[in-house]
């Protein structure tokens, strides 16, 4: 189950490359987000993304390691409701329960999305 916010929103990112999701992290850090970047996912934890209230997932070289995780996310108890924003390189067709942004993008466009994404009632101190 989702927290609400105290204090800026936590943002967790997915994915299999350190080099850009750190420096997503900082980036969103920079901007009064609490980012973390976890480089797998620990279904098995209770609180796997340490109340998040959104998933930034990175791009993949396959599409169907991001649909796995995704899938992952979306079958467990205290992440089943997690806004997810998924980055891509290229369209990948059809029509998602989540969002889909083109990769890469402006740090504003970013920000947006993730504001956009937010469960209602929840706001970070922007």
């Amino acid at each position: 189950m989702l927290k609400p916010a105290e204090g800026p929103t936590i943002v967790a990112i997915l994915g299999e490359n350190p080099v850009v999701g750190n420096a997503l992290e900082s980036l969103l850090r920079s901007t009064d987000f609490a980012a973390r970047f976890f480089p797998e996912y620990l279904p098995n934890s209770a609180e796997p993304f340490e109340g998040a209230l959104v998933a930034l997932i990175l791009p993949a070289l396959s599409s169907k390691r991001n649909e796995a995780l995704i899938a992952g996310i979306r079958s467990h108890p205290a992440t089943v409701d997690l806004p997810v924003i998924e980055l891509i390189t290229t369209p990948n067709g059809g029509p998602h329960e989540h969002t889909c942004l083109p990769w890469p993008c402006g740090l504003e466009e970013l920000k947006r999305s993730i504001e956009a994404a937010l469960p209602h009632g929840s706001s970070s101190q922007l």
